[in-house]
């Protein structure tokens, strides 16, 4: 019963978060994400806040995670560019989430993304605070610098996209930091 409680809160937001430490390797994700959530049932009565929770589960999926930050061969790059597009990555966005680190991804994902909070980020990442803040906000410049340098700006970005989202987080963010 409890394995079914921490997969109804959790489990479709980790297996979005573990297909994108993926990079949209489906089978693997599943895997990381059923993995993280049996053992979070077996360690249920430490995790009895849902937002620790939610951040424990995403540093077992990173710390079980095979490779460490490169998709498993098998998994054609096409199946997986389509599998995170249906989560709003678009191909720019892609490759440069591809170029980064697990580390770089799960900062940026698990921070600006998801929004977790600064202590649940420490956790995730296995850091100290000022470290974490340091690692999201380069991480947040590097992906916006690297995909502006991708993407065509012919065209505006589909307000859908994770482009899209990271700039709206990071205005707000400079927005209330000039007040």
């Amino acid at each position: 019963m409890l394995r079914a409680a921490f997969r109804d809160a959790h489990g479709a937001r980790l297996n979005g978060f573990a297909l994108l430490m993926t990079m949209g390797d489906h089978t693997l994700a599943a895997a990381l994400a059923a993995d993280a959530l049996a053992a979070g049932a077996r360690h249920a009565a430490a995790l009895r806040h849902p937002e620790r929770a939610a951040a424990w589960l995403r540093r077992r999926v990173l710390r079980t995670m095979p490779g460490r930050s490169q998709p498993r061969p098998g998994s054609s790059d096409q199946e997986r560019r389509a599998t995170l597009a249906a989560l709003g990555v678009d191909g720019a966005s892609y490759d440069v989430l591809a170029r980064f680190s697990l580390e770089q991804r799960a900062a940026l994902i698990a921070g600006e993304v998801e929004g977790l909070s600064p202590l649940d980020l420490e956790v995730v990442l296995g850091a100290g605070g000022g470290s974490v803040r340091r690692k999201v906000a380069e991480t947040r410049r590097l992906f916006l610098a690297r995909r502006s340098a991708v993407a065509d700006r012919t065209h505006a970005p589909d307000p859908s996209s994770l482009e899209a989202r990271i700039q709206t987080i990071a205005d707000h963010a400079l927005a209330r930091t000039a007040r």
